[in-house]
């Protein structure tokens, strides 16, 4: 294993321009490169050199600047919860009404979003936007980290209108679902997740889900030539 830091430097570039522009980075994302104490120069002087901006311990993205404004770009959320979790090595479930708006199942945008952990951690603060850190007992974190985790914490928070006690459109959300779980590059997944998991939700979701399932097979059955 190379530790110069400037093969290092060297590398950490290349992986970082493969990867989307949003994507938050932690330390643990380039120890296979070289040891904590190289990676770490090497993170602090891009940073000091304005080509990462530090957004929490331990946490780095590219700068990004907003067009119309002129103004730095607010880190990605999701990416930095992504990159909270491998971090700090802990579980991360998303509250229902982020999980929801994510899914653009609505255009509600919090103000805070509640992330529920088994670690105990700081509030995290992006521009006018809050990640609140919830320590959470295990039992109620099952689909942390899951692929089908935005499926089914939004349905949590859609459940009185599912359960048929306020007025929305049922179709317009399985049809949003639907075109989820025929994505080609996370569809499969997340339809396996859900198989999986199904025995962890309660009744009501239970028969949503395999509603939901049974219509996204009967359209890719209609799809195929």
């Amino acid at each position: 294993m190379l530790n110069s830091t400037p093969v290092i430097k060297s590398q950490v570039v290349q992986r970082i321009s493969q990867a989307p522009a949003a994507k938050v980075w932690t330390p643990v994302d380039f120890l296979d490169l070289g040891n904590r104490d190289a990676v770490d120069k090497t993170l602090q002087r891009m940073v000091a050199s304005n080509e990462l901006r530090r957004i929490d311990r331990g946490l780095y993205d590219q700068p990004r600047m907003n067009a119309l404004t002129g103004q730095p770009t607010a880190p990605d959320y999701l990416s930095v919860i992504d990159a909270v979790a491998r971090r700090d090595q802990v579980r991360v479930l998303i509250d229902g009404m982020t999980a929801a708006n994510d899914l653009g199942l609505t255009n509600a945008v919090p103000g805070q979003v509640i992330v529920h952990t088994d670690g105990r951690l700081r509030p995290i603060q992006l521009g006018k936007l809050t990640l609140q850190f919830k320590l959470t007992a295990p039992s109620k974190l099952y689909w942390a980290n899951h692929p089908a985790m935005r499926v089914v914490q939004a349905l949590y928070w859609l459940r009185d209108g599912l359960k048929g006690g306020a007025q929305i459109d049922q179709d317009a959300i399985q049809a949003r679902f639907i075109r989820l779980l025929q994505d080609s590059s996370q569809g499969s997944a997340i339809r396996d997740d859900l198989r999986s998991g199904l025995h962890t939700v309660p009744s009501w979701m239970q028969q949503w889900i395999r509603d939901l399932l049974a219509r996204s097979e009967q359209a890719s059955t209609k799809a195929s030539p």
